[in-house]
């Protein structure tokens, strides 16, 4: 047997892929013998490094399912290879420790398997001579992961840190020193892999620092030293390697698991460190003395900003590639690279030390650019770089600027006049250096708000051109979009409304040949500068409205662009004067879309969403071409859809034209005679089909409260049966955010006319169970995970309203509680957890009301009011109806009195999203802090509902705290 697995873990890397596949079958069957485990444990010790690697992927993942309970003396095997001081045995051992501890040691394991580890990775770590870099690496690693599950243990179990981790940091802290210290010299291959090494090292600081800061405070400034040396050493390499255009491709290495490493690795989490540790006070010394910059902070900003200056690779791509330009370029961009990570760095400096930092930042700039202009003369070609570096940073730190610069109190001397007078202006006019050029124009913009009066007009312009001459590049013509898009959006209209209609056009002209990225900011533009006059963006509809739909042409199914063009469309619909040739053009095109046989779904939902953005910033009521045209195109189109997005792009669609032309909707008639509203509630019903999908009426209860909100008497008749179907659905469904739809359908009625609902869900039956015992449950379970500002406003404000009914039948509900804790469950392994689910304790529901409001004033409290160690953090995730079914039918009692609640909602509630009336809701309005606090005021004085024995017997020390806390303090 021995021999069978040792030539099948030999054939598993054959470089023959039938061997390897015949191998990787063999396996399988040699796992069914009890002989196996030990076999291929074994096989971490092999003099074959693949041996070795292969055999510690299978031992890992059969660990993941028979460790600890199947497999029990595994831990005490790899253990005994790590005290081998066989390098062989540890190398094994170790890769698979390493997966072990972050997936199968568990927090309940730890304490015993803690200390028997700690000392065998320590003498691992610290024997330089014997192991690798990799293995010294894997140490730190499975350190670190220790570290982690101590930090989850912390809250259940505080003493272990103490007892664990404060004896062994000190000596680790120093053994990393001496690592950050150490240099290989004179082999490259050996320095990169240290590079690896310390990699670790550092990985771990900034994890101990961010989960025990107090255990490593004192070690940080001797940590620092040597960080900042390789940061400020490893500089010349950088440029070298990667700015220069003369400097060789520096060399990758594989260490010994085959993995390809380089400096750049160590970089970034040199960065990581820098940004976690700078706001610690055992280091302040380095940043600040006397409230003033320190020359070491100087230095290291001047560091920094050698790291971002554009790499030769990425001034290639970019010449070429004007999407992946605008991608790289963006503030939330995805990449992620030396540029990217030391602006983060810089960031967080900043944030820290804000007066020190521009200081420290106009010293480190001062001196580049004096360099640079050095380089410039001695003709070096890159001489540009940093100086584009430099106008990059400040540029992207210019709202902190010019922040403050207005406050005197800061202190703050950074000369921008000399900047603009000598720098950017000089930058502006570098044709020969694209994105210099490109960078000047950006910059400029970026200090919009404040630039003079006689400088803003001719930045305009000098932009303009750039976007309008043939002879400018990508670079350039990218930057001066970006200049101004910034322009019309801070600038006085009076600086840019007479190169309004040059930059629409240009804009335009740009459309046809972009793409993605570019198409994203040229719309963005598009969007700002049509907002400038609306007049004039009024008298170019026939080209800008045919531009842009030529784009959605071409990218229907894209989200994000299509995103984009709704904005834009918005703004057209917002001008009152653009708006007929809008529909004019948009409405018979958006028409042909859904009309045409075959059209993919997603296509169809995009034209869908195009025709909600023009209804939802067109007036009420609507032209009639919107109701007597496109509705029966909309319903005609979706009435038999299954595809989610469609649907719920149609729920939002029908939504708005309920909101903008209700009566109109009502009163259309189709040739059999059937309304408008006919169609919408018979779309509902489907929607709340028990057969379908909750993601397919994802909005439904929107829909629903709008119809309430908006239809009022005229879907009296049908209102019984449409909630009926809303708790069928509930009493199906665990997805939360339908889940979340459905509730506050009732928690909006119960607000307006909560004996009524109360009343019609206390006589309604669904198998079994009446419509409060359906809905009460759900709503208690899930109020923690709601969201949307005003949505949580409505479910406070309606749950606080039920606990006041003095109603046996809401007084007696029984909801879940706290969740049953077993202290005598032992290790909670995937197969007892998956048998035994969690238990939680059964409470009343007004008690359950009471605990949850509690957590809801508590998170309304700031940590300025009361001291946060003493404030519970109290925080926490598809179907449809057709025409009712019989049994939901026969269910109800006839609701006619409901036709009184329906007259007494008002007709302006709506959610946050699509109703720009919102903000003048009462309920929008209200100041949670001010209501729960009157609200609970109102309960202890007049003890409403036994308020009193339930916080004297129900509650929790915390909660008593806060509602003590609060009561006493109104």
């Amino acid at each position: 047997m021995d021999q069978a697995v040792y030539e099948t873990l030999l054939q598993v890397v054959d470089s023959d892929g039938h061997v390897r596949s015949a191998a990787e079958q063999r396996l399988k069957e040699l796992a069914a013998s009890p002989a196996v485990r030990e076999i291929i444990v074994n096989g971490l010790a092999d003099n074959e490094s693949k041996i070795r690697v292969v055999s510690a992927y299978v031992v890992s993942n059969i660990a993941h399912d028979d460790f600890p309970e199947d497999w029990p003396n595994l831990f005490d095997i790899l253990l005994s290879f790590l005290k081998s001081n066989s390098a062989n045995s540890v190398h094994g051992a170790m890769r698979v420790l390493s997966e072990m501890a972050k997936k199968d040691i568990s927090i309940q394991q730890l304490p015993q398997v803690g200390p028997l580890l700690l000392p065998e990775l320590f003498n691992i770590l610290t024997s330089d001579n014997v192991y690798s870099f990799r293995t010294r690496g894997r140490a730190v690693n499975i350190f670190s992961s220790l570290v982690q599950m101590l930090s989850t243990l912390r809250e259940e179990n505080p003493a272990l840190a103490e007892q664990f981790i404060a004896p062994v940091i000190p000596q680790w802290m120093q053994a990393f020193t001496t690592i950050l210290n150490h240099h290989v010299q004179n082999d490259p291959e050996r320095a990169t892999e240290e590079y690896g090494l310390k990699m670790e090292v550092v990985k771990c600081i900034c994890g101990i620092s961010s989960e025990f800061p107090k255990y490593i405070s004192s070690s940080l400034p001797q940590l620092f030293e040597p960080i900042w040396n390789d940061l400020y050493n490893l500089r010349e390499h950088y440029v070298q390697e990667f700015v220069s255009d003369s400097g060789d491709i520096g060399e990758s290495f594989q260490d010994s698991d085959g993995n390809a490493i380089g400096f750049q690795s160590l970089l970034y989490v040199l960065f990581d460190f820098v940004a976690a540790a700078c706001n610690k006070k055992t280091v302040r010394y380095l940043f600040v003395a006397d409230n003033a910059a320190t020359g070491f902070f100087e230095q290291l900003l001047y560091v920094y900003i050698v790291y971002m200056q554009i790499t030769q690779e990425q001034e290639e791509t970019w010449m070429s590639d004007a999407n992946q330009y605008v991608a790289d370029e963006e503030d939330g961009t995805f990449t992620f690279n030396a540029r990217v990570a030391a602006i983060d760095v810089l960031l967080e400096l900043q944030d820290c030390y804000p007066a020190p930092f521009f200081n420290a930042l106009q010293a480190a700039v001062h001196r580049h650019i004096s360099e640079s202009n050095e380089a410039r003369k001695t003709g070096k070609a890159d001489w540009w770089k940093i100086q584009e570096a430099c106008l990059l940073v400040i540029g992207r730190l210019s709202e902190e600027l010019m922040e403050a610069l207005e406050d005197e109190n800061r202190k703050v001397q950074f000369d921008l006049k000399s900047l603009f007078d000598h720098v950017v202006l000089e930058d502006m006019k570098a044709a020969d250096f694209p994105f210099l050029q490109g960078r000047a124009f950006v910059f400029a913009s970026e200090f919009a708000k404040i630039l003079p009066v006689n400088m803003a007009s001719e930045y305009v312009a000098v932009a303009v051109h750039a976007l309008k001459s043939p002879v400018s590049g990508v670079p350039v013509k990218i930057s001066a979009l970006r200049a101004l898009n910034n322009y019309c959006k801070y600038l006085n209209a009076e600086y840019v409304a007479p190169y309004q209609v040059d930059i629409m056009e240009g804009t335009v002209q740009l459309l046809p040949a972009a793409t993605e990225e570019s198409l994203m900011l040229l719309l963005d533009t598009l969007g700002s500068a049509v907002k400038i006059n609306g007049e004039v963006t009024a008298r170019y509809e026939q080209i800008l409205t045919p531009a842009v739909l030529e784009i959605w042409k071409k990218f229907p199914s894209d989200s994000i662009i299509t995103s984009y063009i709704l904005d834009v469309f918005e703004d057209f619909a917002k001008n009152q004067l653009y708006y007929p040739a809008l529909c004019a053009r948009a409405l018979p095109f958006i028409s042909q879309v859904l009309t045409t046989p075959e059209t993919d779904p997603s296509i169809l939902s995009s034209a869908i969403d195009l025709l909600t953005a023009m209804m939802g910033y067109g007036p009420s009521p609507l032209p009639n071409q919107f109701t007597e045209q496109m509705f029966p195109c909309v319903m005609q189109c979706v009435w038999n859809a299954t595809d989610s997005d469609l649907l719920q792009s149609t729920q939002e669609c029908l939504k708005q034209f309920v909101i903008k032309d209700c009566e109109h909707i009502v009163q259309w008639r189709d040739p059999s005679g059937k309304s408008g509203l006919d169609y919408v509630i018979h779309f509902v019903a489907k929607l709340l089909e028990p057969t379908n999908s909750e993601s397919e009426a994802l909005f439904v209860g929107d829909l629903i409260v709008t119809l309430i909100q908006k239809a009022g008497n005229n879907i009296a008749s049908v209102l019984p049966d449409l909630l009926n179907a809303v708790l069928a659905r509930l009493q199906t469904t665990s997805y939360q955010p339908f889940i979340q739809s459905l509730v506050m359908v009732f928690a909006h009625l119960i607000i307006q006319q909560q004996d009524t609902v109360l009343q019609f869900l206390s006589n309604t039956a669904i198998n079994g169970k009446s419509g409060l015992e359906i809905l009460m449950p759900t709503w208690c379970d899930y109020y923690d995970s709601f969201s949307g500002y005003y949505s949580l406003k409505v479910s406070a404000i309606a749950l606080s309203k039920v606990f006041l009914v003095n109603d046996p039948r809401l007084q007696n509900l029984n909801v879940k509680g706290e969740l049953v804790v077993n202290p005598n469950a032992g290790i909670v392994t995937r197969s007892r957890s998956k048998n035994n689910p969690d238990q939680y304790t059964a409470i009343l529901l007004p008690t359950k009301i009471i605990k949850l409001l509690v957590a809801d004033l508590s998170n309304t409290v700031t940590s300025e009011q009361v001291p946060q160690e003493e404030v519970e953090s109290i925080g926490d995730e598809d179907n449809e109806w057709e025409d009712l079914d019989d049994e939901i039918a026969s269910a109800h009692k006839d609701f006619n009195f409901l036709s009184e609640m329906l007259a007494n909602l008002p007709e302006d509630e709506d959610d946050e999203e699509n109703n720009p009336d919102l903000k003048n809701d009462p309920i929008y309005q209200t100041d949670m802090k001010t209501y729960l606090t009157e609200f609970f005021r109102n309960c202890s004085g007049h003890n409403v509902n036994h308020f009193m024995d339930i916080c004297q017997h129900q509650l929790n020390d915390e909660e008593k705290h806060m509602l003590d806390y609060v009561l006493q303090s109104a």
